[in-house]
């Protein structure tokens, strides 16, 4: 993983997807799909049936687009109503390359590191830019450009990305999408016909993007002046200098921010699910109520980017209570902690003053980014995630590459599809210090089941448990928390 510098880096780089897209998981819901009929036109061509159709000489070459993967429509990461639209329009063969040059739109030669910023955004507006610009050179007029394309455009411009920076990073993936399709061109088509379609589809591509850029450049310059003269973006500037390191005046701060930095934190980072521009106010309100159970008199929120948001909280005397202290089976807080089901709480431990206020914030940013690491596979664990709870999974991964290696080592025919039961009584009974008894009162199973599982493990591995056993726990710890995030995969 590249280290990058701070967390103003962090909050400026460009979101690039490391790995290849997960499958199975459901489209998380965004508001750049659009029914069909309200959105394109037909001006010049039939719109094309779904199905993988062999290639026809009498069709347009642009529906004639297949993808490398034969798999790759079932990689896409728009959802249902747009995939459905685009099929109608140029067909599965044409939707599947389109799904397929956007993973490399994403990961353009010398982009930015990967930041804190969740991949499915750059993903899922990469994909709408390559379905948008096939369905209008097939001949199909679009009323607007993806809305999922202008939500990513005011997520980098709120994260304090420049607009000609924006603009680079649209140019980018643009500038793929184009070669990839030139490519393509001359592959489906003779050296003689490919010449002039080449010709013609130059001046329809220079039309259409520079359509598209200038459209979106006017976009990030008019959310930057809205942006920059709100108070939550001074805030933002603020609080990032804080983080940096900066050498700051706590009076100072306090006059600006309303909170004192010199208090005693809990730092959280929280974010939804979805795209939706609807403002911070869910956010704010699931923060506000975990702060509070947690006995924070003085709260502080900074909204970055659309759906995400920085808190903490402080009291006058003492500490805030550590996330695990509001999660006890039948404990006061235990509904106060409790956040919407589509809105994401991580927690660092409480700090004090100025340097915990950077701690915890730094700790809740590392669960934060396990937790989006880890997706759907995040072992039963629930918002609120504590980084108390976390913290040797985050350590274990902080170079993911050499991580996964080692897990896939380390697990060896443990990791197979299939194995995740035996997996947890091997966990369990590494964590309950090898007491039978103690891991068939846990999972409730029998003494003798846990007997067999312990054998049947060795057998797989071939060795004892207690051989090599820090390596084989932390394996499962790490498969535990990512689930098949930790192979890498």
């Amino acid at each position: 993983m590249t280290q990058l510098s701070g967390p103003r880096d962090r909050l400026h780089a460009l979101t690039e997807p490391t790995g290849p897209r997960t499958t199975g998981a459901p489209p998380l819901p965004y508001r750049g799909g659009r029914s069909v009929g309200n959105t394109h036109r037909r001006t010049s061509r039939p719109a094309c049936p779904p199905g993988d159709e062999p290639l026809a000489p009498d069709q347009p070459w642009i529906l004639q687009l297949r993808p490398r993967n034969a798999a790759a429509l079932r990689e896409a990461v728009s959802d249902e109503a747009t995939l459905r639209e685009a099929r109608l329009l140029i067909g599965d063969g044409a939707v599947g390359w389109a799904v397929e040059v956007a993973v490399l739109m994403t990961a353009p030669a010398g982009a930015p590191a990967l930041s804190a910023i969740p991949d499915d955004l750059t993903a899922r507006s990469a994909e709408a830019l390559a379905l948008y610009i096939l369905t209008c050179l097939a001949g199909y007029a679009a009323d607007d450009i993806p809305e999922i394309v202008g939500v990513s455009v005011r997520e980098l411009t709120r994260r304090g990305l420049p607009v000609d920076g924006t603009f680079h990073s649209l140019k980018s993936h643009l500038d793929r999408l184009v070669h990839e399709l030139f490519r393509s061109c001359r592959d489906l088509l003779g050296p003689a016909e490919a010449a002039d379609v080449t010709r013609t589809l130059s001046e329809a591509l220079v039309t259409e993007v520079q359509r598209i850029l200038l459209t979106l450049a006017e976009q990030a310059e008019n959310e930057r002046r809205g942006w920059y003269g709100s108070a939550a973006a001074h805030h933002q500037e603020l609080v990032l200098d804080i983080l940096d390191g900066a050498d700051i005046d706590a009076p100072q701060a306090f006059l600006r921010l309303g909170y004192d930095i010199s208090r005693s934190h809990l730092a959280l980072v929280v974010w939804r699910d979805d795209w939706e521009t609807r403002g911070p106010a869910d956010l704010s309100a699931a923060a506000t109520a975990l702060l509070r159970s947690a006995g924070c008199s003085s709260l502080l929120t900074v909204p970055v980017g659309v759906s995400s948001l920085w808190a903490w909280g402080s009291r006058t005397r003492g500490h805030p209570l550590p996330i695990r202290q509001l999660r006890p089976a039948d404990g006061p807080h235990r509904q106060a902690a409790a956040a919407p089901p589509a809105v994401h709480i991580a927690a660092g431990l409480p700090g004090q003053g100025v340097e915990g206020f950077r701690t915890s914030h730094r700790q809740a940013e590392e669960t934060a980014e396990i937790i989006r690491a880890a997706g759907r596979g995040t072992g039963g664990r629930t918002s609120p995630y504590d980084y108390a709870e976390l913290e040797l999974a985050v350590l274990l991964r902080s170079r993911p590459d050499l991580s996964a290696e080692f897990v896939r080592r380390e697990l060896g025919p443990l990791a197979a599809d299939g194995m995740s039961d035996l997996r947890a009584t091997v966990k369990c009974y590494l964590d309950m210090e090898r007491s039978m008894s103690a891991v068939a009162r846990r999972l409730h199973i029998a003494k003798s089941s846990v007997a067999y599982r312990v054998r049947k493990a060795e057998r797989l591995l071939g060795r004892p448990l207690q051989q090599d056993r820090l390596q084989l726990h932390s394996a499962l710890l790490l498969f535990d928390v990512l689930g098949e995030a930790a192979l890498g995969r």
